[in-house]
């Protein structure tokens, strides 16, 4: 294995390359950074891998420094996007229109469009929602001398994933830190000392914000499982669980195996592992409130929750077993997390319509309107029934690509359109292909020096950095029961990169340690 620690000149150069670019930081510091996060990475669990086989998930190795101004603006913006989210869900009629206008050359939103139109009709068997979401933000500084703001990248309603990663990795740097400036004179923290923010961490820990997504959002699990189980009644025979929807080969596993081992040992409610192909064998609904039963031996486990950590991305419904699989799953009385009206809310179209002030009052009270604007980054359409309004969106981007980001109705990472390849993909689409996307302002982010690691290997230099804030919403369109803020998940990645995910390989986990 090539080691940044590796005797030889060519790798000589390449540490020196590395530590030259983080604030100076000396070599031999830089690879006890590594060898301190890549251990405390294994024995806190901040790992990914399927199966048997896991590695250190790819992580900063220090905190990185965010405005705790703007770090405050987006917590408080968690709850009036709770809100947005579960009565846009609610709002069928107006989802389905909005939802309709991408579906003609998007199979995939077209079928959970369509998956939706079924279940309303029919008549949902459950008005409680349980939403964990997780609104994305990044700063945009176009400028040295322009003031810092907050834009909003994207709001994640469905496998919104790295609560139990993000949690530890908070935890992990922060031990760390403490360690290394408990030790005055030290190499380490002479090191730190040199970097502003880092330096400010060493005493006082309260820039360094704990981070309870873990079992904040199995509390939110807990008390849907709770309400659940009142309004279902006691039966001796059956046992309440949350099913929780997953992928045959998932390599986030452990971050699902946080929330599970969580719930456990926080609240006592076991967690069945189920995945799309498996519900329609195993699963049956029964009695007229169709509750979701699965066979255990002699006796018969109950959904009460189904939290979806699947079925976000086409590769989840290689057949029509999986989608008969999610169909049952959206008629049952269990409490969706989220239900297919929540999926739909999350999907870049609603994002781009809720964007104008007239369909966003329509949702939320107008101070939390104009609180959700003062994030919102430029969003455009390419809407079929105007077609010059959405041509003069295709010359505006072609005009300048650098400035815009082209996005599919997708999650995972991996799927958006940057600079030329955005320009060549809007010259060649036609009208009908163009209407399945959005198009967003580019958000220009200030850099700031970091070292990740990924595979072992580090990489030093300028970087960029996407925070996310976990929401959590329980409610049924007359009572809310809880909603709020439910911790955070901060990315980093080199700033030449424009991806974001983890898994993925384009980012790593990180935290963030605040600055004025």
């Amino acid at each position: 294995m090539a080691d940044i620690l590796a005797d030889t000149g060519a790798v000589d150069n390449k540490r020196r390359k590395l530590a030259d670019s983080v604030a100076g930081l000396p070599a031999d510091v830089v690879s006890h950074f590594r060898d301190e996060t890549l251990h405390w990475s294994a024995t806190s669990g901040v790992l990914i891998g399927a199966d048997s086989t896991f590695a250190h998930a790819p992580c900063a190795l220090l905190p990185y420094p965010f405005p705790s101004s703007l770090f405050d603006q987006a917590k408080s913006l968690a709850a009036p996007f709770n809100v947005l989210v579960d009565r846009c869900a609610r709002s069928t009629d107006w989802l389905h229109k909005t939802t309709r206008s991408v579906v003609g050359h998007d199979p995939f939103t077209s079928r959970l469009l369509t998956l939706s139109e079924t279940v309303t009709s029919e008549g949902v068997a459950q008005q409680l929602q349980l939403g964990i979401y997780r609104s994305d933000y990044m700063v945009h500084q176009p400028s040295e001398d322009a003031a810092p703001r907050l834009l909003q990248v994207e709001l994640n309603t469905i496998s919104a994933s790295f609560a139990a990663l993000s949690c530890k990795m908070s935890t992990l740097h922060r031990s760390l830190l403490e360690r290394w400036g408990a030790v005055p004179g030290s190499p380490e923290s002479e090191a730190l000392k040199r970097i502003p923010a880092l330096a400010a961490a060493l005493g006082d820990s309260d820039v360094l914000p704990t981070n309870g997504s873990e079992p904040e959002i199995c509390a939110a699990i807990a008390a849907a499982h709770a309400e659940y189980v009142k309004l279902a009644g006691g039966d001796e025979r059956v046992s309440p669980v949350v099913l929780m929807i997953v992928q045959p080969t998932e390599r986030n596993v452990i971050d699902q195996r946080g929330i599970e081992l969580t719930l456990w040992a926080n609240h006592k409610i076991p967690v069945v592992r189920i995945s799309l192909d498996e519900i329609v064998t195993r699963a049956v609904l029964c009695g007229p409130q169709r509750r979701l039963r699965l066979s255990c031996g002699t006796g018969s486990l109950e959904a009460s929750v189904i939290y979806f950590r699947a079925g976000y991305t086409p590769n989840d419904y290689p057949s029509q077993v999986e989608w008969d699989g999610r169909l049952l799953l959206e008629r049952s009385f269990g409490i969706k997390c989220p239900s297919i009206g929540q999926h739909l809310a999350g999907t870049k179209k609603v994002q781009q319509v809720v964007a104008d002030p007239e369909e966003l009052a329509r949702f939320v009270a107008p101070e939390h309107a104009a609180r959700l604007r003062s994030c919102f980054a430029g969003l455009y359409g390419f809407d079929e029934d105007d077609l010059s309004r959405a041509q003069q969106v295709v010359d505006m981007a072609c005009a300048a690509p650098e400035r815009y980001v082209l996005k599919p109705q997708r999650e995972g990472g991996g799927n958006n359109l940057f600079d030329e390849e955005l320009k060549e993909a809007l010259q060649k689409m036609t009208p009908a292909e163009r209407a399945s996307y959005i198009l967003m302002e580019r958000i220009v982010a200030p850099t700031h020096p970091a070292l990740l690691m990924k595979g072992t290997q580090v990489e030093g230099g300028p970087s960029i950095c996407e925070l996310g804030i976990y929401g959590v919403f329980l409610g049924d369109g007359r009572r809310v029961l809880l909603n709020q803020a439910a911790g955070h998940l901060l990315r980093v990645k080199m700033a030449n990169v424009n991806e974001g995910g983890v898994v993925a390989g384009f980012a790593g986990l990180g935290s963030p340690v605040l600055f004025p």
